[in-house]
């Protein structure tokens, strides 16, 4: 299946809830090593824990994935910025609504943001079936390619990972490789299905090749996979 372009706004709510499901099970891995699955009492604990950073540390991640969806023009956004002043002290809502590019993303990834928060409040992350209830959909005149999706979430997931590990301040300070797959997997599912894709006896190529929907997409993941490491480390 060919998909060349796809709705900003789906890009957009599936690095909001990426970032979450990545953030927190970096902290899981950190703080709960080798447990599979956590109490919903935990992860209302860990969302207490960095609840008065989150929204700084979501936007420091998101912010310049954001800048390179929305504009095509690095040298004129930096131009922008500093004629606004923006500086260290600039508040993260400012950023973000500068990032989103207009105020219908900006609205979508805040209230993407509070789904995701509210579910943590119930104890658990956002199951992909409650994801796809409504989400925005693939198909949408404003679109973006889909190649630079694919970055996006997977920069998005990456780094947000690495986040939750390092603010979990244990010696834990490594990727587990198991739970990046894992998200990427999910993320490459949101990002390019519209509902949940199941698996049933395939390896783990075969797993990322369906839900990659072709070897086009297949290989971008791959590459972006590799170079988001590259730059972690």
């Amino acid at each position: 299946m060919k998909i060349t372009d796809i709705n900003r706004s789906r890009v957009a709510s599936v690095m909001v809830r990426g970032y979450f499901h990545a953030f927190f099970s970096g902290q899981a891995d950190a703080l709960y090593p080798g447990k599979k699955r956590l109490e919903p009492k935990e992860y209302k604990q860990l969302l207490v824990n960095n609840f008065d950073n989150l929204s700084s540390q979501f936007v420091s991640v998101l912010f310049p994935v954001l800048i390179r969806l929305n504009y095509s023009n690095l040298e004129t956004v930096t131009e922008d910025m500093k004629r606004r002043h923006f500086s260290e002290t600039t508040s993260a809502k400012i950023l973000l609504r500068y990032a989103c590019g207009s105020k219908e993303l900006y609205d979508l990834v805040t209230a993407e943001y509070q789904k995701q928060i509210f579910a943590l409040l119930d104890g658990h992350l956002q199951s992909a079936e409650d994801y796809f209830v409504d989400c925005p959909t693939l198909a949408h005149e404003n679109n973006v390619p889909v190649s630079l999706a694919i970055r996006s979430i997977v920069r998005v997931q990456m780094q947000a990972y690495a986040a939750g590990v390092t603010q979990a301040k244990t010696e834990i300070n490594g990727l587990h490789q198991a739970t990046v797959y894992r998200l990427m997997i999910a993320g490459m599912m949101t990002l390019l299905h519209e509902e949940p894709v199941k698996f049933e006896e395939e390896n783990l190529e075969m797993m990322f090749r369906k839900v990659s929907l072709n070897s086009d997409n297949f290989e971008h993941l791959m590459n972006e996979m590799n170079q988001a490491y590259e730059d972690l480390v």
